[in-house]
């Protein structure tokens, strides 16, 4: 595992563990506002995931080879003639950064921070 995983893991498991409830909770509102986290082909409900969900999808990540990666696009630039374990590296963090900065974002949902609900209607709703 890359130093950068290992600093991304970090920052998961020092985010409160939600119970379902509040999950659910911020879950529901979440989809009464229509918002959603694109995750492309990796097909993740990042609105519902628990944190030992999100520990073990960058373990999956990390753990991809280059066809994997590829094969499972995402918003990564296009392989092209780019050095293939160069790529894959910079596939690897561009995804699992997403997916922690989303996460966090979910987490202070859960928390009922204002600030994060802020954040949710400037992107959905605000021009």
């Amino acid at each position: 595992m890359t130093e950068t995983a290992q600093n991304y893991r970090k920052r998961i498991e020092a985010l409160p563990a939600h119970d379902r409830n509040a999950i659910d909770i911020a879950a529901k509102q979440l989809e009464m506002l229509h918002a959603s986290f694109y995750t492309g082909t990796m097909d993740l409900d990042l609105k519902r995931m628990t944190k030992d969900d999100v520990l073990k999808t960058i373990d999956s990540l990390e753990s991809m080879d280059v066809d994997a990666m590829r094969s499972s696009w995402m918003f990564e630039p296009p392989f092209d003639s780019q050095d293939p374990e160069g790529w894959l590296k910079q596939a690897k963090l561009i995804r699992i950064t997403y997916l922690v900065e989303q996460f966090e974002l979910v987490s202070r949902l859960r928390d009922d921070d204002p600030e994060a609900w802020d954040e949710i209607n400037e992107l959905y709703f605000d021009d």
